[in-house]
């Protein structure tokens, strides 16, 4: 279940617009770290709809799998302002990757 924090919350909630929603993407996959972007969009029948602390997320059915566990959060501090969305991401072996340390046998 995605959870959207108090702080991320309270923004999304002042951006609402009468007849769009809030979507959540998936916009880069370059490893190991994904990127993703937040906006408002057009309902599409076939999103998945993620609900938390008053909020529905849209989300692409095939990215929501992925997004399940993600957190939403806002920051507002000397560096940055803005969301910022967190996923688990599973540990990276190395630079070589799984034959470095042999842990996929384990899997």
């Amino acid at each position: 279940m995605i959870d959207i924090t108090d702080a991320a919350a309270e923004k999304l909630k002042a951006c609402l617009v009468e007849g769009k929603v809030i979507r959540l993407y998936i916009t880069s996959s370059v490893n190991p770290v994904p990127s993703y972007s937040l906006g408002l969009g057009v309902m599409d029948k076939r999103d998945m709809i993620l609900d938390s602390n008053g909020i529905s997320i849209h989300m692409n059915p095939l990215e929501a799998e992925e997004m399940r566990f993600a957190v939403v959060d806002y920051i507002d501090d000397e560096r940055n302002r803005g969301f910022i969305v967190h996923t688990p991401q599973p540990e990276v072996c190395g630079t070589l990757g799984c034959e470095e340390c042999g842990r996929c046998d384990e899997l």
